[in-house]
């Protein structure tokens, strides 16, 4: 189905993509709109991305929905690993009440690796059901190759 190496390509992509929308949401007022990026529409941008440099050749459902569960949980991990420390950092520095929420995450150090993990198969989830619905659009269309 999938070889590594596009396995890797899909996770390289997925991470970089997911630690640029972990910069955003460090602008209080765009935090909800990285995320809902995040947690929606990180497999279609993989998908006509990777259409459009030709790696994939035909768009299959099962294509699609792998390359949707691990661009959405990769991503998230991504988004995870830059947007938690840079906030707690914020907060320390300015002391901020728009990252209050982070601190008190920090301080309860057990409950933000479950934490993670939920959301990366949650955003995993959802990825997966956009990555099928970018699949039906491009049959729908005609825009398999």
């Amino acid at each position: 189905m999938l070889d590594k190496t596009f396995i890797k390509i899909i996770c390289i992509c997925s991470f970089i993509t997911g630690a640029i929308l972990g910069i955003i949401p460090l602008i209080p007022v765009l935090f909800w709109t990285a995320f809902l990026i995040e947690m929606f529409l990180v497999a279609p941008f993989m998908i006509i991305y990777m259409n459009r440099l030709k790696l994939i050749e035909n768009i299959d459902m099962g294509k699609c929905l792998s390359i949707g569960a691990i661009s959405g949980g990769v991503s998230f991990l991504g988004f995870s690993l830059v947007f938690f420390p840079l906030a707690f950092i914020i907060n320390l520095i300015f002391k901020t009440d728009s990252f209050l929420w982070i601190k008190v995450l920090f301080n309860n150090f057990g409950f933000v690796i479950p934490m993670i993990i939920f959301t990366a198969l949650l955003s995993s989830l959802l990825n997966m059901f956009s990555g099928f619905l970018t699949m039906y659009f491009y049959a729908y269309f005609g825009k398999t190759k």
